[in-house]
Parts: C-alpha cells; sequence; structure tokens
C-alpha cells in the first residue's frame, strides 16, 4: 500500500501495532504479495486492533458460523444454476426478458452474423528493374 490511512481513533501505540500486524503478515506470506491483495492484510490487522479493544460486531458465534459456511460454499467452484433458467436453450436476463443461450446458437450461425466480407484491396504489380 503506497499510502497508509489510520482510523481516526488511532494513537501512536495502535499505528505502530498496525505496522506491525501489516508487515508480520507480508513476512509469513513469504512471497511478494500482489498490490490489489494488500487490502485483505489491512483489513486483518485492523480486525485485530478492534478485537484487542474489545470492539464487537455485534455478530454471534452462529451468524459467524452461517457466514464461513457461505463463503465456503462460494469460493469452492460450484455454482447451481435452477434449470428452468434455461429451458429450451433460452435464458432469463435480470430484468425479465427471454433470449436465446449463447450456448445453444450453432457455430456456423454466430459465424455468418459476424462475418466480415473482404475488403476490396488492390495489390500494385512488383516492379521489376
Amino acid at each position: 500500500m503506497d499510502k497508509i490511512i489510520y482510523p481516526e481513533d488511532y494513537d501512536d501505540e495502535l499505528k505502530a501495532i498496525y505496522d506491525d500486524l501489516f508487515s508480520r503478515g507480508k513476512q509469513l506470506i513469504g512471497v511478494k504479495i500482489n498490490k490489489n491483495d494488500e487490502f485483505l492484510l489491512d483489513l486483518a490487522a485492523k480486525i485485530t486492533i478492534n478485537q484487542m479493544r474489545g470492539i464487537d460486531n455485534g455478530l454471534s458465534k452462529d451468524e459467524v458460523e452461517e457466514v464461513k459456511n457461505i463463503h465456503k460454499q462460494n469460493m469452492s467452484g460450484t455454482f447451481e444454476t435452477p434449470p428452468e433458467l434455461f429451458y429450451d436453450g433460452l435464458m432469463r436476463t435480470e430484468d425479465g426478458k427471454e433470449i436465446q443461450h449463447p450456448l445453444s446458437i450453432e457455430q456456423d450461425k454466430i459465424f455468418d452474423k459476424y462475418r466480415l466480407p473482404p475488403k476490396d484491396v488492390v495489390v500494385p504489380e512488383p516492379i521489376i528493374e
């Protein structure tokens, strides 16, 4: 992270703890972390500091477990799509329209639809000296 923005209620001690947790997290990973993923270390450090200070997020243990299970299901790579969304090669969009599913269209039809005719190209005769 280029510039660290500390929460307003952090004093110098909490800022030092944050910096320490952030750097330890980078060391534990052991590889150079992507800039786009550094927010995870930032988030983990801030959550740890909040736990140390006794600040609770208001979720019960059952709710936390439910959130964890939902996250595991979503990250498993398996998504269930109801088959009624794909009846007769049709697909319903979010706004309620029904369109033909792109994978149900034959390849030749797609090719014919998007094929561009060749441009008229004039190739000059080679000059032989």
